[in-house]
């Protein structure tokens, strides 16, 4: 799929004044179910809601374990596997308490008695060429064989390397049922965590890989473009390391985080107006759904520098639209950019995306007839104005 013919870019002009959309806006429709977008259970982690591939939990207790591993040819240089715990615990999971408002705990048991030596060396586990599902498989088979004991029923099983192992060079995530050789059940998914978290993207790696075993797809390209192609930095589905990080609201309302009256709809045509709250904090409205048809939508939410995305390189109404026809890393969600001669920020071009009172004001998606204008700010809280055709 041709990711611009999404949006149907373009954009409008500078300083836009309140008032020009319609002499009295009216409120949003209360029928908030008619932009719950149905995932197609035929893409592979579409975007939409109810997506089923024995998805980890997003409400209450995610809980893991954690054991660790070395190889005969990369063995651990740790004094002990709680250096790598520390690592990763607590910070990620204060993260997902931050981004859930507190919903979603992640609940990890970890054995740092020891390393666990994995029976092959781990060149031999084919990391650098990309692993196929089978040979993820035989890793994940071997680190349990090593373990060699019960573990208890969980949702995800994390197997963390020893940071010598750099054959073991990134983090992929297993998105089946988790088994042990002999067909003994361990958990829904695994996250075989590899170099490059300790190297590049530190302990959000875990967050992100994490946010796969709930079903959340990858927002940067698979097919090898700029990794800020799709998002830029807005989500850690897509860059790691952004500086906006914090999970999209579209994300956040279907993972049960955000309530349905957090949510604006509008699905039919005419001028609506919304005040919304910035996304990192809780409380208040989140987001302006904008139905285009059964599959893609408009969605307007407000990104501040505040809670978790404190790196922000610019703050105010950001829009992307969301595809749920549209495969993990093709492009399910794609910003928009309403500063295009900008050159960005932070080292993206979409990382000033936003719309704001002092820049451009006022965006249009041409193909999909749906206008959105910023008319006022009162601290971090934002008034749009929506018209769809």
């Amino acid at each position: 799929m041709n990711w611009f013919s999404l949006a149907g870019w373009a954009w409008y002009s500078y300083g836009v004044m309140a008032g020009t959309l319609a002499d009295d806006p009216k409120q949003p429709s209360a029928d908030v179910s008619a932009c719950k977008l149905a995932a197609d259970q035929n893409v592979y982690l579409s975007a939409g809601f109810g997506y089923e591939l024995n998805c980890a939990p997003s409400v209450g207790t995610l809980s893991a374990f954690m054991m660790f591993v070395d190889f005969p040819d990369q063995g651990a240089t740790e004094s002990s596997p709680e250096v790598l715990r520390n690592f990763f615990l607590p910070n990620a999971a204060d993260w997902y308490y931050r981004s859930s408002y507190g919903a979603l705990k992640l609940s990890v048991t970890a054995d740092t008695s020891r390393f666990y030596r994995m029976p092959a060396t781990a060149a031999s586990y084919n990391w650098q060429r990309g692993l196929t599902a089978e040979q993820h498989a035989v890793y994940i088979h071997d680190a349990l064989k090593a373990y060699n004991a019960p573990i208890p029923s969980v949702d995800v099983l994390y197997i963390v390397p020893t940071a010598n192992a750099t054959k073991i060079s990134y983090s992929p995530t297993y998105m089946g049922d988790v088994r042990t050789r002999d067909g003994t059940y361990v958990a829904r998914k695994s996250v075989t965590f590899g170099y490059d978290g300790y190297k590049t993207w530190g302990y959000l790696v875990l967050n992100h890989e994490t946010g796969h075993t709930m079903c959340l797809p990858d927002y940067y390209p698979f097919n090898g473009s700029a990794t800020g192609l799709f998002i830029g930095g807005w989500d850690l589905m897509g860059l790691i390391s952004g500086p906006s990080p914090d999970y999209f609201a579209w994300d956040k309302w279907r993972l049960g985080w955000l309530a349905d009256d957090q949510i604006d709809c509008v699905s039919v045509a005419g001028t609506t107006s919304h005040t919304l709250s910035s996304l990192e904090v809780a409380g208040g409205k989140k987001a302006v759904v904008v139905k285009y048809n059964k599959t893609n939508a408009l969605v307007a939410e407000v990104r501040s520098s505040e809670g978790l995305d404190s790196a922000s390189c610019a703050t105010g109404v950001l829009l992307y639209t969301v595809s749920t026809k549209t495969n993990t890393g093709e492009g399910p969600i794609v910003v928009l950019d309403t500063t295009p001669g900008s050159g960005g920020c932070a080292g993206d071009r979409l990382n000033d995306a936003t719309l704001r009172l002092d820049g451009v004001r006022s965006y249009i998606v041409n193909r999909w007839g749906i206008k959105v204008t910023v008319v006022a700010r009162d601290n971090e809280d934002y008034t749009i104005e929506v018209t769809r055709r």
